[in-house]
C-alpha cells in the first residue's frame, strides 16, 4: 500500500476509467487530482522540500483564518511546522477536477499544543494548476467554540466514510 492510500478514502468515482497516457502512448498523463493526492502524501511527510515541489515558485496558499503563504518554500515550511508542532495530518476525502482546476474536501487531524487535546478540522480547497503544478490554493475551513471540528451540521461524516476523531493518530514516528 502506498502512503497516500492510507490518507485517502475510496470513492465510487475511483472505478471510472481515466486516460493513462498521451496519444502517443509514451508519456503518462497525470491529472490534477493525482497531483493533489501526491501533494497530500507530501503534506503528511512534513518534508518541506517535497511539499514545495508540488507548487510553482510563485504559488499562493490563501486561508480563511490567517494571511496567505506566498511561494513554494513558504508553503513547505508551514507544513513542516504543522507536522512537528501540531502532529498535523491531512486526509483527502473527495475531489473533482476540471481542466486546470480542482476542488477537494479534506480533514486535518491535529493536537492542540497547549492542552494536548486531539482536534479535527474540515474544509474544502480550491486549486488552480499551471504547467502541472499548483499555482494557487484557496482553503476554506471552519471551527469555533460552538462547532470546533467544523462538521457540517446534520451531515453523517462517519456514515460517508470521512475521518472522525475516533480515527485520530499522530504522524508516524511521533510519540503520539
Amino acid at each position: 500500500m502506498l502512503l497516500s492510500d492510507a490518507f485517502r478514502r475510496p470513492h465510487p468515482s475511483d472505478e471510472q476509467e481515466s486516460p493513462k497516457s498521451t496519444a502517443s502512448g509514451k508519456n503518462p498523463v497525470i491529472g490534477s487530482l493525482d497531483h493533489i493526492r501526491s501533494y497530500y502524501e507530501a503534506l503528511n511527510s512534513g518534508d518541506p522540500d517535497l511539499v514545495a515541489s508540488h507548487f510553482t515558485d510563485d504559488a499562493t496558499h490563501y486561508y480563511t483564518r490567517l494571511g496567505p503563504h506566498e511561494g513554494a518554500s513558504s508553503i513547505g515550511a508551514n507544513t513542516k511546522w504543522a507536522v512537528e508542532n501540531l502532529d498535523g495530518q491531512w486526509w483527502l476525502e473527495h475531489g473533482i477536477e476540471a481542466g486546470d482546476e480542482a476542488v477537494i474536501e479534506w480533514t486535518m487531524t491535529w493536537r492542540d499544543p497547549k492542552s494536548g487535546e486531539k482536534r479535527l478540522n474540515r474544509g474544502t480547497e480550491w486549486f488552480r494548476l499551471r504547467d502541472g503544478k499548483i499555482a494557487e490554493v484557496r482553503a476554506y475551513h471552519h471551527g469555533d467554540g460552538k462547532n470546533p471540528e467544523g462538521n457540517l451540521l446534520g451531515f453523517d461524516h462517519a456514515g460517508r466514510g470521512h475521518t472522525t476523531l475516533d480515527e485520530w493518530r499522530p504522524p508516524s514516528g511521533s510519540p503520539g
